[in-house]
């Protein structure tokens, strides 16, 4: 009987000495650094307005446009859902220098303010923007698509019905008669291309 208890205590401790000694991890002991990548876009915004009775376009931008609220999770219309943005309107460009001065004093300089937005909703094709320009905010439907991640979005304002620029548009009228056959259209289209750096 002392053989075998002996036997035993000799097994126990041979397996104990062989038993791996266990390691308790804690969140103290490793510290995982999750390093997410910043998702950044290019934007482009192209304005075509209209002259002469053929309805010649007339295309055009702005250097300074400001977006914020854009968020990261790299889908590009649901990043832009709820962002907002600012066009500075002297910064208006047609690559001609003559024609934006025209625009800057004789057309934006007599609406209030910079143009404001934001991009309300995407879905289905159907892009929801809200527009403030002339002190006046409007809620316009535009057409868009992504594809490689590329969101287009198009549309058109009219500058008399939907922003009330009465006196913006009969000077720059006035400035541009001539050149236009005495005709200048209240449409703008508005084309926007925002992609992936």
């Amino acid at each position: 009987m002392k053989k075998s208890i002996l036997a035993l205590a000799l097994i126990a401790t041979v397996f104990a000495s062989c038993k791996k000694e266990e390691t308790k991890v804690t969140t103290e002991d490793v510290l995982e650094e999750v390093i997410l990548e910043k998702v950044e876009y290019s934007n482009k915004l192209e304005w075509t307005a209209y002259k002469t009775p053929e309805k010649v376009g007339v295309n055009g931008t702005f250097n300074t446009i400001e977006v914020s609220g854009v968020k990261d999770s790299g889908i590009v219309d649901q990043d832009y859902t709820g962002a907002t943005f600012k066009i500075k309107t002297s910064s208006v460009n047609t690559k001609d220098a003559g024609r934006d001065d025209k625009l800057k004093a004789g057309f934006f300089g007599l609406l209030l303010g910079d143009i404001n937005g934001k991009f309300v909703s995407f879905e289905n094709g159907k892009a929801v923007i809200e527009l403030t320009m002339n002190d006046v905010t409007k809620t316009k439907d535009f057409t868009y698509t992504v594809e490689n991640d590329i969101l287009k979005m198009n549309g058109s304002i009219d500058i008399i019905e939907d922003f009330d620029g009465v006196k913006a548009f009969n000077s720059i009228h006035e400035l541009c008669k001539e050149l236009h056959m005495d005709k200048t259209w209240t449409e703008v289209t508005l084309n926007v291309e925002i992609a992936k750096k």
